[in-house]
């Protein structure tokens, strides 16, 4: 009697139930960590909005005015050195008398503008206000240097993580530990108050505004869990 090929199949199919059982089985000396590191960091983006709003009683009066304003807002973007710009939002809106009767048309667009240089935005600012408005001006980090600074924190954060999950392996008498799982995250802490400035659309003759980019806070939190090694 030849048995040993059903005998090899009904344990080739308890198999998979074994292996369910194994992973059902609890696990114990697991110790969940968390670590963080955290630096101030100068902002090196300013950022701006300004825009155009003109009122009338035509709305394609009103449009075009506007488009003029941005377009010729735009074109010394272009030209000055150092500056990303692009148009934001636009939009029109109807104007109402007392009795809801439309009388007019206010258009409003937006241009947004982005420099790395703190005096060619100034000095832009200072023309651009000839014919359009500051909506507010902000700071912020480029992309290089909000990864340079996370990278630095995040060896940070791990390294301290290393070092607590030591400790903690020495403290409960153990030779060491393995890691099982680990969550690295970024956070941004409060920026600097926006800026904010409005009208003088129109001013022959208005001063660059004072710019001071200030610093903002970034922190990397890591998160994780380690296993014990067992006791000898």
């Amino acid at each position: 009697m030849k048995q040993f090929p059903i005998l090899g199949l009904a344990l080739a199919a308890a198999l998979p139930a074994v292996q369910a059982l194994a992973q059902q089985q609890p696990t114990y000396d697991r110790v969940d960590l968390s670590a963080s590191a955290e630096r101030e960091v100068d902002n090196d983006l300013l950022i701006a909005v300004v825009y155009a709003e003109v009122e009338d009683s035509d709305q394609a009066d009103a449009a075009n005015a506007v488009n003029e304003a941005i377009r010729w807002a735009a074109g010394r973007a272009r030209d000055a050195r150092g500056i990303d710009w692009q148009t934001a939002q636009y939009s029109t809106r109807p104007v109402y008398a007392n009795d809801r009767r439309i009388v007019g048309w206010v258009a409003r667009q937006s241009l947004r503008l982005e420099s790395e240089d703190q005096e060619a935005l100034s000095e832009l600012l200072g023309g651009l206000q000839q014919q359009v408005a500051i909506e507010s001006i902000g700071t912020g980090l480029s992309k290089a240097s909000r990864d340079e600074a996370e990278d630095a924190l995040i060896a940070e954060a791990l390294a301290a993580f290393n070092r607590r999950a030591a400790l903690v392996a020495g403290e409960l008498g153990r030779a060491g530990y393995r890691l099982v799982h680990l969550n690295v995250g970024t956070s941004r802490g409060v920026s600097p108050r926006e800026m904010r400035q409005l009208g003088f659309a129109g001013v022959a003759d208005v001063a660059a505004p004072e710019l001071e980019a200030g610093v903002q806070t970034l922190s990397v939190i890591v998160n994780g869990t380690i296993e014990l090694e067992a006791v000898p």
